[in-house]
């Protein structure tokens, strides 16, 4: 991100990212998996979108996948993935990259406990890192984020105790997309905390599709007129007939093969991302 001028907005990046990002190891694998790279080497390879998600337990928030939990190695005795063990990751790496940002998509899974989820993250990650987490509910430009962790959130907030200085851009109206239809991607309205819209993103996630209508769902997004100033995300992942890492075989042969063009595309994320899929991401950028 070095070469993306300070006054580009935010969304007007091409950048790869990855969908469930956390799943290097984690329990059924063979079901679950959705990566081969750490959170480190994916952020090594060039990933700058990540959707993480975590289950709040007591006052730990846990790395996992539906039913399944993130772990730090291979198996089921080996201790869970934490968001300590991630923000970790995130802040070392910007430490030694202060010209890169990292876009943070939080996620509650597999429990429910409304605004209290948000008030665990805030304590326990961003008041001990202060400065190093763009926590406005704005869409900033380039220059604003380099070095800092952009908090997109996708969870609820206690609108009496936080603002639209310190919540986060504004991810709750983030569209569930279940369908089969090949042209069903999904807006969802950013807005500030009184419920004004400001913004919008626009989704593509028909995971419950299949290989060539998956890819065809993919291309038909990506090549529809795009606005620079919405989040455009476009998953690459489906799970319909065979699991992610069977159905990821056809899918990233042809992202490599697809003619990427220097246009605007957003954010194109991934299941079993490497270095090759993500500098082709990147290079539509110059």
């Amino acid at each position: 991100m070095k070469k993306i001028p300070d006054d580009r907005i935010i969304t007007g990046i091409n950048m790869p990212g990855t969908h469930d990002s956390a799943c290097h190891y984690v329990d059924f694998g063979f079901i679950s998996q959705t990566q081969t790279l750490s959170v480190t080497q994916q952020l090594d390879a060039g990933v700058r979108y990540f959707d993480f998600r975590f289950k709040l337990v007591g006052d730990k928030l846990l790395a996992n996948h539906s039913i399944c939990y993130c772990r730090k190695k291979k198996g089921f005795w080996n201790e869970v993935l934490t968001c300590d063990d991630i923000v970790r990751e995130c802040l070392d790496f910007l430490s030694d990259n202060p010209s890169e940002t990292i876009l943070f998509q939080l996620k509650e899974a597999e429990s429910h406990t409304g605004d209290e989820f948000y008030n665990v993250f805030y304590e326990n990650y961003i008041k001990e890192a202060p400065g190093m987490w763009f926590i406005e509910n704005r869409v900033p430009a380039m220059g604003e984020v380099r070095g800092k962790i952009m908090l997109l959130r996708a969870v609820s907030v206690d609108k009496e105790k936080f603002t639209d200085e310190n919540s986060g851009i504004d991810f709750t109206s983030y569209p569930y997309v279940g369908t089969f239809n090949v042209d069903d991607w999904r807006r969802g309205d950013l807005k500030k905390l009184d419920g004004t819209p400001y913004g919008a993103m626009l989704v593509q996630d028909s995971y419950k599709s299949e290989g060539k209508y998956k890819w065809q769902t993919v291309t038909r997004f990506l090549e529809s007129d795009l606005s620079q100033d919405e989040f455009n995300i476009c998953y690459t992942s489906c799970t319909r007939i065979f699991v992610p890492r069977i159905n990821v075989k056809y899918i990233n042969k042809q992202i490599l093969s697809y003619n990427l063009r220097r246009k605007y595309y957003g954010i194109i994320a991934t299941d079993f991302i490497d270095a090759e899929i993500s500098e082709k991401i990147i290079k539509t950028n110059f």
